[in-house]
């Protein structure tokens, strides 16, 4: 049983995530936000619109989620400004949210439009999944940051699981 203070840590977290993509979207240029990486096939946008969007799929839903049926709003990933934005609206929501409530969660499990699933899940758990989604495109954004713009500071960090860092800092304190 997932209980209120349980939401309000996951919610905590989500919100430190997010300041850390602030931070970083704060610091870049359109041209930078915006060019396609070769190695990557895309942008730092695309990466950041995609990664708001789930928070948005997720805050709007009322029973069912399906991050697949997402709308994809080009200008998150063309203007680290609006991106911006959203972000900070997607927290203001977080921030507001404090109890739990049962979801499905649909999505489509091959190419074919007819194979889709549902899936018994809960805001809780969707909210973890964000959170780790999330992670996981900052860390596509460092490796595009790296390569793109080597003297870009970031921080240690940024794009790293949480059970990443605290592995490390285990072993550093061994």
């Amino acid at each position: 049983m997932v209980n209120s203070s349980n939401i309000k840590l996951l919610n905590e977290l989500n919100c430190e995530t997010l300041d850390r993509l602030q931070h970083v979207l704060s610091r870049l240029d359109q041209r930078s936000y915006t060019t396609t990486n070769p190695k990557g096939n895309a942008s730092i946008g695309q990466h950041v619109r995609h990664t708001l969007e789930f928070y948005q799929c997720l805050l709007s839903a009322t029973e069912v989620v399906n991050y697949d049926q997402r709308k994809r709003d080009i200008l998150i990933e063309s203007s680290p400004e609006h991106a911006g934005t959203v972000l900070k609206e997607i927290q203001h929501q977080l921030s507001e949210e404090s109890f739990e409530k049962q979801l499905s969660l649909e999505t489509e499990v091959s190419a074919d439009a007819d194979k889709i699933i549902r899936l018994p899940s809960s805001y809780s758990r969707e909210l973890f999944y964000v959170l780790e989604h999330a992670i996981h495109h900052m860390a596509l954004i460092r490796v595009l940051i790296k390569d793109q713009l080597p003297d870009f500071d970031l921080e240690d960090g940024f794009g790293v699981a949480y059970s990443t860092l605290a592995y490390r800092d285990q072993q550093a304190n061994a």
